[in-house]
């Protein structure tokens, strides 16, 4: 099972393609369309996973410039990459069964209660799990109570937090809501709202001036932005920092390139939750109306992107401010350890923060509710931090906001267990 949960079930690509080929068994689709249906559900999420594959490098760039130019000893870094891995290796059973109960249990809540939420983003759900893994074994729990005490924990998060996500996108869809690891940032967003209600503009409607009306094209404002910062940055840090990153290719050609590359990712994304959400939501409504009557899933990242494109590029960048401020006042007041700006997750989570602020505030919201959440993350992983037991060898940390508030509340009190 361990194994099957690993190797398969860890894919989402799989799971989706899964999720597609039993709903549209249920509906009585043709064979034709069946083999359609499951085949684009698939190449859609693997279209936009290529296109977070795409911004890899530019994010990269970005990441090496902002911790040159803040250069700590000691620093940690927000990534989930560098701590999943170890943490799977220690707790990797304890992890997939917690996963198991997790879901199903979010199934049972969604089947039997008026909330009819199930989380759907594997990869994100696994991450929870071996996190929870860590802070309970760091605490003291023993295996068999990680599994069912954690699993208990998980299943009921899986549901809450995508049910609060449907209640703060209905502005823009009904049809599917998002489970990230984000949720506390959506609160933000959503409440914050109240704020900014005077003069509330839309960022999809921005007045430019004429020349610059080709930034209403948000991948293009993408584009601009991370040139904006590339440049800023590259001359901080130094045009020889740079040139370790681009090789042989010319310092000012790889800024540039690096700046394009990173819209086409974006493009590339879009184009891939398009493709899937298409397939998948008529699919999907096959088992909801067989198994799980009304129910709304719980998507990744992504999926919310398309409804404010030019919210995604201003939850980034203020995201990225926000913790860039953040890890200076960290510096100087002496907070310990200092974290430094992911990078990754201020894209992934300040953009997504932004759909979300822009849905009922508009811009002001979106600025605001960007910037002190990407602010308030570099404290709160600090907090966090040296509650993660082995994985603090690793100099990581489970990277978005949920881990640092919810499981940062969660490892405290599993700890007056101790």
């Amino acid at each position: 099972m361990i194994s099957f949960i690993t190797n398969y079930l860890a894919s989402p690509m799989v799971v989706l393609g899964v999720v597609a080929l039993i709903g549209l068994i249920i509906l009585k689709k043709p064979v034709g369309e069946i083999i359609s249906g499951v085949l684009k559900t698939m190449m859609g999420y693997t279209v936009l996973s290529a296109g977070t594959g795409i911004i890899g490098d530019p994010i990269t760039l970005l990441t090496g410039l902002v911790q040159t130019i803040m250069k700590t000893d000691g620093a940690v870094l927000p990534l989930y990459w560098a701590v999943t891995g170890e943490s799977m290796k220690l707790w990797g059973t304890e992890a997939s069964l917690m996963f198991v109960i997790g879901f199903v249990l979010n199934m049972i809540l969604a089947r039997v209660t008026k909330f009819k939420y199930l989380a759907l983003t594997v990869h994100l759900q696994l991450f929870w799990t071996g996190f929870m893994a860590c802070i309970m074994a760091t605490a003291g729990f023993n295996s068999t109570s990680i599994i069912i005490i954690g699993g208990i924990i998980t299943g009921i998060y899986y549901w809450v937090a995508t049910g609060i996500s449907a209640h703060y996108i209905r502005d823009y869809t009904d049809e599917h809501a998002n489970f990230t690891p984000s949720v506390v940032g959506v609160i933000v967003a959503g409440e914050s709202a109240r704020l900014f209600q005077k003069n509330k503009i839309d960022t999809e409607n921005i007045n430019y001036p004429e020349w610059m009306e080709f930034l209403k094209d948000s991948t293009l404002a993408c584009v601009v932005s991370v040139l904006l910062m590339n440049i800023v940055f590259a001359i901080i840090a130094g045009p020889s920092v740079v040139a370790e990153y681009a090789g042989t290719t010319p310092v000012p050609l790889y800024i540039v390139t690096m700046a394009i590359t990173f819209g086409g990712g974006i493009a590339v994304i879009l184009y891939g939750v398009r493709m899937m959400l298409s397939e998948l939501i008529p699919a999907f409504s096959g088992i909801a109306e067989k198994f799980l009557p009304n129910v709304i899933l719980g998507l990744d990242y992504p999926t919310a992107y398309p409804y404010a494109g030019t919210s995604v590029m201003f939850g980034f960048v203020f995201s990225l401010l926000g913790s860039i401020v953040g890890t200076i006042v960290m510096a100087l007041v002496g907070v310990s350890p200092v974290v430094v700006p992911g990078v990754q997750i201020n894209f992934f989570e300040g953009a997504l923060i932004g759909v979300y602020a822009n849905a009922r505030g508009g811009l002001k919201n979106v600025i605001f509710s960007s910037f002190i959440c990407g602010f308030a993350l570099q404290f709160l992983v600090a907090f966090t931090f040296p509650l993660t037991g082995q994985l603090m060898a690793t100099n990581g940390a489970y990277e978005a906001i949920d881990f640092n508030t919810i499981g940062l509340l969660l490892a405290k009190l599993f700890n007056l267990f101790k």
